[in-house]
C-alpha cells in the first residue's frame, strides 16, 4: 500500500469526478486530498486551502477579478505551503499527484516529494496546434496563467479525448478519457430531450434560444431550484441524476469543460460547445469536436434557433463518428498511475 497526497481543483465537478474514478480503482492505496471548494463535499479527508481559479462573468474571462484573484493567492503561499509540509512530514505520502491545484507542487518540491500532474489543462502547455489569430490574446493569456500557477509539475499524464503531437513525448503523456465507475454503469438510450449545462449562470441568451426550441431542453446550473417554463426543465444540480438526463438525451449543449464532454460522447451523444469567452483551453476543446466530426461550436453570444436547427441535421453524422473513434482510457489511465505509484 502507498500513500498519495492529491491535489486538485475544486471550483468545478471535473476535477473531483476524475479523482472518484481514480479511488475507487485503487482501493489498495491510501489518498488524502488537498483543495478546495467542491472537493470537500465529495472526497475525505481534506486539507482545505484557498482555490486559485479563473473568474468568469457574463460567459467571458473576467481578467481583472482573474488578476486580483490570483495575486490575493500568490500572497498566501508562504502560510499555505507550511501547512501541506507539515502534512507532509505527518503523513509521509510516497507520492503526490495534482490535478491543476495551485499550492501541492510548490511544497512538494519543497518537502523533496515527487509530484506528477493529471489533467487536461496541461494540453495548452505540452502540445503542438494551431492558434487561430482571433484567439491568440485568449491563448497568450490562457498560457501565461497556466506558466505561472498550473505548470510547476515536471512529468504529466494529459487525459484527452483528441492527442494533438507532443512538444516533449519523454516528459508528458496523452491518454485517452478517464471516467468514474456511475458513468460506465448508466446504460445509454435514444432519447428526443436536449441536455443543456452550463459551469455558471453567465449566458442568458443560450437559455432565451432553447426556449424557442421545439425539443424538451433540461438545463443543469442556471438556476438552483427545480421549475418548468415551457419546453424548459431546470433542475438542481445532483451528479446521479444528470447522468441518466445526459445518457439519455439527444445531444448535448455545453460550454467547453472536458469532462462532461467526454461523458457525453461515452453515451454517443453529439456535442454543441459554447466555449466561455477568453477560457482558451475551451476553445481548444470544442474546435476538436468539430475537427473530429463529434458536433460543432460557436463563439457567438447571441445563439439563434437556425443554428440548433443547422447543428441538429447532422446528428446522424456525429453519432456515427463518435461511434467509430470515441474511446474509453479509464483501464489505461488506471494501470500507468499504478505504474507510477509502484515505482
Amino acid at each position: 500500500m502507498a500513500r498519495v497526497l492529491y491535489g486538485l481543483m475544486g471550483t468545478t465537478f471535473g476535477h473531483v469526478v476524475r479523482a472518484q474514478a481514480l479511488l475507487a480503482r485503487l482501493p489498495q492505496h491510501e489518498f488524502h486530498f488537498v483543495g478546495g471548494g467542491r472537493v470537500l463535499e465529495a472526497l475525505q479527508p481534506v486539507l482545505e486551502v484557498p482555490v486559485a481559479r479563473t473568474i468568469h462573468k457574463r460567459q467571458r474571462v473576467s481578467v481583472s477579478a482573474t488578476c486580483g484573484h490570483l495575486a490575493r493567492c500568490t500572497v498566501r503561499i508562504p502560510r499555505v505551503r507550511r501547512q501541506i509540509l507539515d502534512l507532509i512530514e505527518r503523513w509521509q505520502p510516497h507520492l503526490a499527484i495534482c490535478d491543476r491545484e495551485f499550492y501541492l507542487p510548490l511544497a512538494a518540491r519543497a518537502a523533496g516529494l515527487r509530484c506528477i500532474g493529471l489533467d487536461h489543462s496541461h494540453v495548452l502547455q505540452v502540445c503542438r496546434y494551431p492558434v487561430p489569430a482571433a484567439q491568440f490574446v485568449h491563448w497568450s493569456l490562457s498560457r501565461l496563467e497556466d506558466a505561472l500557477f498550473f505548470n510547476h509539475t515536471r512529468q504529466n499524464l494529459i487525459i484527452s479525448f483528441y492527442h494533438p503531437p507532443l512538444r516533449q513525448p519523454g516528459l508528458n503523456e496523452l491518454l485517452p478519457p478517464l471516467l468514474r465507475q456511475e458513468v460506465r454503469a448508466q446504460a445509454a438510450s435514444p432519447g428526443d430531450h436536449v441536455l443543456l449545462y452550463q459551469s455558471t449562470a453567465t449566458f442568458p441568451a443560450l437559455i432565451a434560444a432553447a426556449r424557442q426550441l421545439k425539443r424538451p431542453v433540461i438545463v443543469y446550473g442556471f438556476r438552483n431550484e427545480h421549475a418548468v417554463d415551457g419546453n424548459l426543465t431546470f433542475k438542481r444540480f445532483d451528479m446521479r441524476q444528470i447522468l441518466a438526463d445526459l445518457a439519455s438525451c439527444a445531444y448535448a449543449v455545453v460550454n467547453g469543460g472536458h469532462n462532461l464532454i467526454c461523458e457525453a460522447l461515452y453515451y454517443g451523444k453529439p456535442v454543441l460547445c459554447f466555449p466561455i469567452h477568453g477560457v482558451f483551453e475551451q476553445f481548444l476543446n470544442a474546435r476538436h469536436i468539430r475537427q473530429l466530426g463529434y458536433g460543432d461550436f460557436t463563439t457567438t453570444r447571441a445563439p439563434t434557433v437556425a443554428l440548433f436547427e443547422n447543428f441538429e441535421r447532422n446528428l446522424a453524422n456525429y453519432r456515427t463518428r463518435i461511434a467509430a473513434n470515441f474511446v474509453d482510457g479509464t483501464d489505461r489511465v488506471v494501470q500507468r498511475v499504478a505504474e507510477i505509484i509502484g515505482e
